[in-house]
């Protein structure tokens, strides 16, 4: 196995480790929490923690694209210019995070009566603290230390179901109160694993010296707040349009399962970026092509087999971990989870436009996406509710996925009859879901079947490349 091929298995597999923190977390506060505090209750809750994701990105300036693409060539050539590229933006990201407080006092309260005062002081302390926690994160992903990267997102709400089991029973205020020190924790954390970057002399304020790296980095801020707005302006807009934290909660929940395979396809796919960076440096431009392509292939094939096992099993699934009392939720998670192979689309591509070092066609993209989704919305919300809603999320991301691959195909090598093929494959498995859904175990036994078969004839018809195959084998004790 090629060393590139062994670095990257080796980042996957522990980006993978760390999801299976996440996946534990996931499932213990959706069968937690819900229940515990109920529809109303935990639709503030909900409300609130998705006010304070949507104001990370107030902080984000592209971060993770402009030091997963310089850091790398800095280190080697102009290691001071890296430690003020990280300085500076950590400089930066604080004078954001001080902003927010008084900006979310005002704003809070014309969004819903109940986050007037300490709640929405909170949600901005708590966005602020993660803001400034990027910046350790961020680098330790330049550097390709990918394991402790994906350990922000992987384990945060394993940590954060502790503080709010001990004090949420005495309200939002006390919710958010351990929102926020979970969020201390984590900067704790981070802080900790990059202390060799804080220097004092490198934080005397010159944030003249990010210029060159401003034009790259607000152009994937502004794509990046996009992404966003198409997952988490949901919550608020259910919220607006129905007035009915229960409906709330549906979404939100559904978006929790959502947002968790989200960040797993994203990490997954982000991962590619600093080695990739590195081919681009040196002038291997089929190698990019390859890696992009393979990740791809291989990334729509898991999606669509996720929506198939998901269409399998939700009714089952949702239920069992949520209570009766949200089993309505099942149904916007199954029209949300038919944008996932969108989300693998997004993923790459945003690889590909921070190689270019330009976010034009991301920008392009998430416009007409977020168009479609708020319009969409204003129409099946006020109709549907959270269920309408979903849809008006699957139709915006899926349009801006495809918006976005039609401008970067060329940099993927990938044809447009390789991605209709892994698409038609799916479907005869989609029709079998009447057949095998009435029983969970029978679901899981045809979805494991259907699964390999999938996978066989793609390959067979070589929509699928072996290599992510050939990484697996090189993992094994006595592969060389």
């Amino acid at each position: 196995m090629t060393t590139d091929a062994r670095e990257m298995s080796r980042n996957l597999s522990l980006i993978s480790f760390n999801k299976i923190g996440q996946l534990i977390g996931g499932v213990l506060w959706a069968a937690i929490v819900p229940r515990w505090l109920g529809p109303e209750a935990y639709g503030q809750l909900a409300l609130a923690m998705a006010i304070s994701l949507l104001l990370w990105w107030a902080g984000d300036f592209g971060g993770l694209e402009v030091f997963g693409r310089h850091i790398p060539s800095l280190l080697d050539r102009k290691p001071e210019d890296a430690r003020q590229l990280f300085s500076q933006t950590f400089l930066l990201r604080v004078l954001v995070a001080f902003s927010l407080i008084p900006i979310m006092l005002m704003v809070g309260p014309l969004i819903a009566e109940w986050l007037r005062g300490w709640p929405s002081f909170l949600i901005a302390v708590s966005a602020g603290i993660h803001i400034i926690s990027w910046t350790s994160y961020h680098v330790l992903y330049a550097q390709n230390d990918m394991g402790k990267w994906s350990f922000e997102v992987s384990w945060r709400l394993t940590l954060q179901l502790i503080p709010m089991l001990l004090v949420g029973a005495y309200g939002l205020s006390a919710q958010m109160a351990a929102y926020t020190f979970n969020e201390l924790i984590f900067l704790a954390i981070a802080i900790l694993w990059t202390l060799a970057w804080y220097k004092r002399n490198s934080f005397k304020p010159n944030f003249g010296f990010l210029k060159p790296y401003a034009r790259m980095g607000l152009g994937f801020w502004a794509t990046n707040v996009g992404i966003i707005l198409l997952f988490r302006t949901g919550t608020i807009l259910v919220q607006i349009q129905t007035d009915d934290p229960v409906q709330v909660s549906y979404y939100d929940l559904a978006l929790v399962v959502f947002f968790l395979v989200f960040t797993i396809i994203d990490q997954l796919t982000r991962a590619f970026l600093p080695t990739v960076s590195e081919f681009e440096e040196e002038g291997q431009s089929e190698r990019v092509g390859f890696w992009l392509q393979t990740v791809t292939q291989w990334g729509m094939a898991l999606a669509l087999l996720a929506v198939v096992a998901v269409q399998y099993t939700a009714d089952w699934i949702m239920p069992f971990i949520l209570g009766q009392d949200y089993g309505d939720s099942a149904i916007v998670l199954r029209v949300m989870l038919l944008a996932l192979p969108a989300l693998v689309l997004v993923g790459v591509g945003t690889v590909a436009t921070a190689v270019r070092q330009t976010a034009r066609a991301k920008l392009i993209a998430i416009a007409i996406g977020i168009v479609l989704f708020w319009g969409s919305s204003a129409i099946l919300t006020p109709r549907f509710g959270a269920v309408g809603t979903a849809w008006a999320m699957t139709l915006g991301l899926t349009v801006y996925a495809l918006a976005l691959f039609a401008q970067i195909r060329e940099d993927l090598q990938f044809k447009w009859g390789t991605l209709l093929g892994l698409v038609l494959l799916t479907i005869p498995l989609l029709l079998l879901q009447p057949l095998v859904a009435s029983n969970i175990l029978v679901a899981f036994a045809a979805l494991a079947v259907v699964s390999l078969l999938y996978l066989g004839v793609a390959m067979l018809a070589r929509l699928l490349s072996p290599a992510p195959l050939q990484m697996l084998s090189g993992l094994l004790p006595n592969s060389r």
